[in-house]
C-alpha cells in the first residue's frame, strides 16, 4: 500500500485537525472548569465580604451602646434626655446584642461562610438566646425592621423550639 504524495498529505492534514479540535474540546473543558470554580470563590468572597460588613455595623452599634451603659453620667443624661428607663433601656440593648449575634451567625450560614454541622451547633445556642423572655420580648419590637429571611428563620426554627420545650 502505497500513498502518494498528495494522499498523505491530506491524511497528516486530517489527523493535524482532528488532534487540534481535540485539544481545543480539552482546553475548552479545562478553561469552563475553572471559570467555575473562580466564579464560586468570587461568589464566596462576595458573601464573606457582606458577612464582615454586616459584623463591623452591629460591631459598631454595640461599642456606641456599650459607651453609653459604661458611662454613668452619660447613661443617665441620655435616658433622661429620651424619657427612658435606665434599666428598661439596658435591658433592651442587652436583648438587642444578642439577637444581633444570633443575625451574624446566619448570616454566616446562608453565606457559607460556616458548614451545616457548625450551624446545627450554633442554632442550639441560638434557640436558648431566644429563650429569655427579654429576648423574645424585644424580638416582638423590632423583628419588623429585619430582613424575610431571618424573622422566618427566628420564627421557624428559633422560637417554634423554645414555646415547645418551656
Amino acid at each position: 500500500m502505497h500513498l502518494s504524495i498528495n494522499e498523505l498529505s491530506a491524511l497528516l492534514i486530517v489527523l493535524f485537525t482532528f488532534i487540534t479540535t481535540a485539544a481545543n474540546i480539552l482546553l475548552w473543558i479545562t478553561t469552563r472548569q475553572t471559570v467555575t470554580i473562580l466564579m464560586e470563590q468570587v461568589q464566596h468572597q462576595i458573601a464573606s465580604t457582606y458577612s464582615q460588613a454586616q459584623s463591623q455595623i452591629i460591631d459598631g452599634h454595640r461599642e456606641l451602646f456599650l459607651g453609653i451603659l459604661n458611662n454613668p453620667s452619660l447613661l443617665e443624661n441620655f435616658t433622661k434626655a429620651n424619657d427612658l428607663d435606665p434599666s428598661t433601656w439596658e435591658l433592651e440593648k442587652i436583648a438587642e446584642f444578642l439577637i444581633n449575634q444570633v443575625l451574624i451567625g446566619y448570616l454566616n450560614f446562608t453565606n457559607g461562610i460556616i458548614s451545616q454541622s457548625h450551624f446545627e451547633g450554633f442554632k442550639r445556642d441560638a434557640r436558648n438566646v431566644f429563650a429569655y423572655q427579654s429576648v423574645r420580648q424585644h424580638w416582638q419590637r423590632v423583628k419588623v425592621v429585619h430582613a424575610d429571611n431571618f424573622r422566618r428563620f427566628v420564627e421557624m426554627e428559633l422560637l417554634c423550639d423554645s414555646v415547645k420545650s418551656a
